[in-house]
């Protein structure tokens, strides 16, 4: 096909949820991870040194992946299945010293190009990974890769919040090169305790991440003021993040949503003073979305590269961050109660049905802008109606108090938002991902013309991306099919679940989306 659209029409049909459908997809996409594992490693050099690129693409990416899946191991053996030794394929992909690379002010995150942060992060979690992924009590953290996290820490500290780079201006805070992608690296780190020397040495850098938590709110209000200032109050969000000079951009990999994504995996103390700001920020966001039919511009003022036949549907830019960031934010207990409004739902909505019938992007499965992207909102918008349901219930509840209302606007679309309507279709989509490149090649197996990506193996633009998705799938099956077990044993289904080790396991093996989690900090990136 010459000139692809940009998404195919979905013809999909979203499956019934039960026990049989669920465990035969958990067969399925187990052996998806394997067969792409084993394309990946088959398909990739293995490095001598670290080169310019980041975990966005090329071999950290990859090696990532392998981690994370060491990780989630427990979830992905197939008993009848010969097992890979992920770890193994991950520790080949970290070179043991650190790149001649300088730290620079406008590269703080390991997400994007040209940053030690990310040999350094990969070199932790591989030092985890060794010794099983616990017990790191007893592990140390070599002394130049603290010494690494301190410099990150002290240049974020300080930076404005746009950064100069290569002859330009572009925001200081986003994912993929910024303050917002060094808080993720600090947090996961947090989450382990390492020997005492190592502890020392990490203290001053971790016990800041409140200071930087309080410069990245800061920086979004300023661009909210600056906004105001050169376009007026009317569009303006409580917190506005600059992609680029005088651009605000709103997607994950880019924006405020994937920003606000990583804050509300910090500890909930961490997070008091600011909730009334992020929560009316959230609103604002929904709002936005709302107005165009579940679509999320790509930023305020518009910016165009070119034509295209619609708004973009993808993590970067688009409607899925924000249903990532609904997702993190409904499993904030205080910030929900306090904060939910009828336009989340409303947002969570439209969304779904922008992802629905635009997300089967003639790109490919990836992670960025492709299939298995789109879909793994759904699984944190799962788990948030599944197991946060009582939450969401009181929210609802308070806010008909606060504004003495007897029902909730658009009530009949709340009553739509359940579990099973969400692991539906992220099922639908991670299925189909399988027929996407490179994973696929044979030209008769799909009525779809998937291109082949830029970096076919890569994490965020490729098959290790799908692969990741998949894993985290089969997290969420696991658990689910427990709780179905469960449930059908007479156990309840609140306090059951929190004190049964098998659906415990399996929860807390969804790591959430690779740089940006939306499960909260694993220790795994």
């Amino acid at each position: 096909m010459a000139d692809r659209p940009q998404y195919f029409e979905n013809t999909l049909t979203p499956p019934s949820i039960n026990t049989t459908t669920l465990f035969e997809s958990l067969q399925e996409l187990r052996a998806a991870v394997r067969n792409g594992a084993e394309l990946i490693h088959g398909n990739t050099l293995l490095p001598e040194k670290w080169g310019p690129n980041g975990i966005f693409r090329a071999f950290p990416g990859i090696a990532l992946a392998f981690l994370r899946l060491d990780y989630q191991s427990s979830v992905l053996e197939d008993p009848k299945a010969a097992s890979v030794d992920y770890r193994r394929y991950a520790l080949q992909r970290i070179p043991s010293s650190l790149p001649d690379t300088p730290l620079l002010a406008s590269r703080l995150s390991p997400v994007g190009s040209s940053s030690p942060v990310t040999a350094v992060t990969l070199r932790i979690l591989g030092t985890l990974a060794k010794n099983d992924w616990h017990n790191s009590a007893n592990i140390s953290i070599a002394r130049e890769d603290v010494i690494c996290l301190h410099e990150a820490m002290q240049w974020a500290l300080k930076n404005e919040p746009l950064v100069a780079y290569d002859g330009r201006k572009m925001g200081g805070d986003e994912m993929l090169f910024g303050r917002a992608g060094l808080l993720w690296v600090l947090l996961n780190v947090r989450a382990h305790h390492f020997d005492q020397e190592t502890q020392e040495l990490l203290s001053p850098v971790l016990e800041a991440i409140p200071e930087l938590i309080r410069v990245i709110v800061d920086a979004g209000r300023q661009g909210s003021k600056e906004y105001i200032e050169k376009n007026g109050a009317q569009d303006a969000h409580p917190l506005m993040y600059a992609w680029m000079e005088g651009h605000y951009c709103f997607g994950a990999v880019h924006g405020i949503t994937g920003i606000l994504t990583i804050l509300l995996s910090c500890k909930p103390e961490e997070l008091t003073d600011y909730l009334p700001v992020i929560g009316g920020t959230v609103t604002a966001l929904c709002k936005l979305s709302g107005a165009t039919n579940g679509h999320l511009p790509m930023t305020l003022p518009p910016y165009s590269f070119g034509k295209r036949s619609s708004e973009l549907v993808q993590l970067c830019h688009g409607s899925p961050g924000l249903l990532i960031l609904i997702g993190a934010a409904l499993k904030n207990e205080s910030l929900t109660r306090a904060h939910w409004d009828p336009s989340w739902d409303q947002a969570i909505y439209l969304g779904t049905r922008r992802v629905w019938e635009e997300g089967l992007l003639s790109k490919g499965g990836s992670l960025c802008h492709g299939v298995t992207g789109n879909a793994w909102a759904w699984l944190h918008l799962h788990d948030c109606f599944e197991y946060h349901s009582d939450t969401l219930n009181d929210a609802r509840t308070a806010y008909l108090q606060r504004y003495q209302l007897s029902t909730l606007p658009n009530a009949e679309t709340s009553q739509e938002l359940t579990g099973d309507f969400f692991l539906s279709r992220a099922l639908a989509f991670m299925l189909h991902a399988r027929e996407t490149k490179p994973y696929n090649t044979s030209p008769a197996s799909s009525d779809k013309d998937y291109r082949m990506p830029d970096e076919p193996y890569s994490l965020f633009e490729g098959l290790a991306g799908n692969v990741c998705a998949w894993a985290d799938t089969c997290a969420v099956l696991q658990a689910r099919l427990r709780k179905i077990e469960l449930v059908e044993q007479g156990v309840c289904a609140t306090s059951g679940l929190s004190q049964d080790p098998v659906f415990q396991v399996a929860f807390y093996r969804q790591l959430g989306f690779p740089a940006l989690g939306g499960n909260g900090a694993m220790g795994v990136f």
